[in-house]
């Protein structure tokens, strides 16, 4: 079902589509191709809201699948073949944050096909957006599979450029109003320190003996987080990388994905109301040694699948 939502600024509507089986009732929004809400056997399990407006200003990025490129790249420059690309500084310390001011996140998305269970959306980033090279078209299918929650994203670019989206929704699993009591497992054994602009500074380090280890399930609590834990160096078969659970409420959520890294946030810009866990490439790939790959080639095909599974007390 979709239904309007909201106007932009500038007069274009924003719509809503309703995805609903047994388990799951989802809203989606084609502003960002945002995850708007998410109830799991009637209770809500996302931050969100019903006002566009909220999307515009406190709750930005929250739900929106972000990037070209997701996380920051130092700078806002990279080096490729021997040209310099400059990219939009959207943040303070100019750095490129979530693919610019205009990025995927904060872009009106088309709805192409929609029924009870599925949404697909897609938009195209025109050559020189933001300062990326290549003409880039990108889709992102929602699917409800049974108490799962499965997007798939795919992009092709005319040519080589830098690609790499994430979502970014806030997850509460309870009626809590932070999520510092939560307890969470993360499969990495390692993940990257950053600097004070929140720029990996090197090699990844172990979480052993660090406030970072997260290999067995324990609380949150006032954790400072707002790192990518390391997965891999190559995109893989699905698998799980990430266990939250909420003693408050008994639900537990089990997020798969094939991606290389998962930056994980406290949202402490929103009181740490939700937690946002966010399957990507590493943050600043293309000017790090030895991180993963983040470039696309002309005419190769992006993609990246992550699902979101619950689980009830009972």
């Amino acid at each position: 079902m979709i239904t309007a939502f909201g106007h932009l600024p500038d007069g274009r509507l924003v719509q809503r589509v309703q995805l609903e089986n047994n388990a799951l009732k989802v809203g989606l929004i084609s502003y960002g191709a945002s995850l708007q809400s998410l109830n799991f056997d009637g209770s809500k399990m996302t931050i969100g809201s019903d006002v566009l407006e909220d999307y515009l200003g406190r709750l930005k990025f929250a739900g929106a699948i972000v990037g070209r490129v997701a996380n920051r790249i130092a700078g806002a420059r990279y080096n490729m073949h021997g040209s310099e690309h400059v990219l939009d500084a959207n943040e303070p310390s100019g750095n490129c944050l979530h693919g610019g001011l205009d990025g995927a996140g904060c872009s009106l998305w088309e709805i192409k096909e929609t029924s009870k269970t599925h949404a697909v959306f897609s938009l195209h980033m025109a050559d020189g957006h933001m300062g990326f090279p290549g003409a880039l078209d990108v889709t992102a299918r929602y699917e409800l599979k049974g108490a799962a929650l499965r997007l798939e994203i795919s992009a092709v670019s005319d040519s080589e450029t830098l690609c790499g989206f994430a979502p970014h929704g806030f997850w509460n699993l309870s009626a809590e109003p932070n999520i510092n009591g939560h307890e969470m497992r993360v499969a990495a054994d390692q993940y990257l320190p950053v600097d004070d602009q929140m720029i990996p500074i090197g090699a990844p380090v172990d979480v052993a003996n660090s406030t970072f280890d997260f290999r067995t399930d324990r609380a949150i609590g006032t954790t400072d987080l707002d790192h990518n834990f390391c997965l891999s160096t190559e995109r893989e078969m699905m698998r799980p990388i990430v266990w939250l659970r909420s003693p408050a409420s008994g639900v537990s959520m089990e997020v798969a994905s094939t991606e290389t890294g998962v930056q994980i946030f406290d949202g402490r810009n929103l009181g740490r109301a939700g937690l946002a866990i966010e399957p990507q490439v590493w943050p600043d790939a293309i000017n790090q040694k030895d991180y993963p790959k983040i470039t696309l080639g002309a005419g190769e095909t992006y993609r990246a699948s992550t699902e979101f599974r619950f689980y009830s007390a009972t």
